[in-house]
């Protein structure tokens, strides 16, 4: 059995990149707050109706982690039992978000682009206008997407301080 509750923390806590306030010490409202989205994001990502597609879907979805070849050389659609558990992540990962966002506050644009981009393609896997292999490589497209939206905004934030020191 894997660890998830530390990727779903590391993943809430990076809905906190470009926040205003930088998550401190333990007893940071920020960082309890990020727990706590962590903690409710782990029993919605646990729900049983997620189970038929486990092993066809990198779970937890993560724009930061590499695609296993099995996932990305898959070439089946979702049958009509797995369709109806994609449903269940797809409302699984719309109620993170939202609990996320009403603890923490609105994500960065950059990242709720990137989130949006994700639940778009839940619904064309849900729908079987793409495979599942077709998802990861769309995943890791948005994640690259993210990333180089995320260093933008890293320079950007370098470059105001750097200004500001002048």
């Amino acid at each position: 059995m894997r660890c998830v509750v530390p990727a779903v923390l590391s993943a809430v806590l990076g809905l906190l990149v470009g926040c205003a306030s930088t998550p401190g010490g333990r007893n940071d409202p920020d960082v309890a707050a990020a727990r706590a989205v962590a903690a409710r994001c782990d029993a919605l990502m646990a729900d049983p109706r997620i189970d038929p597609v486990r092993d066809k879907i990198q779970l937890p979805l993560s724009f930061d982690a590499p695609q296993a070849i099995d996932y990305l050389s898959d070439r089946t659609y979702p049958t009509p039992d797995e369709s109806a558990a994609i449903q269940a992540l797809w409302e699984a990962r719309t109620g993170c978000r939202r609990f996320g966002e009403e603890r923490l506050g609105p994500m960065p644009n950059f990242r709720a682009e990137s989130e949006d981009a994700l639940v778009d393609l839940l619904g064309d896997l849900r729908e079987g206008a793409i495979t599942y292999g077709q998802f990861a490589r769309k995943v890791l497209h948005v994640g690259a997407r993210d990333k180089h939206a995320r260093e933008l905004l890293d320079e950007a934030q370098r470059a105001r301080d750097l200004a500001r020191l002048d």
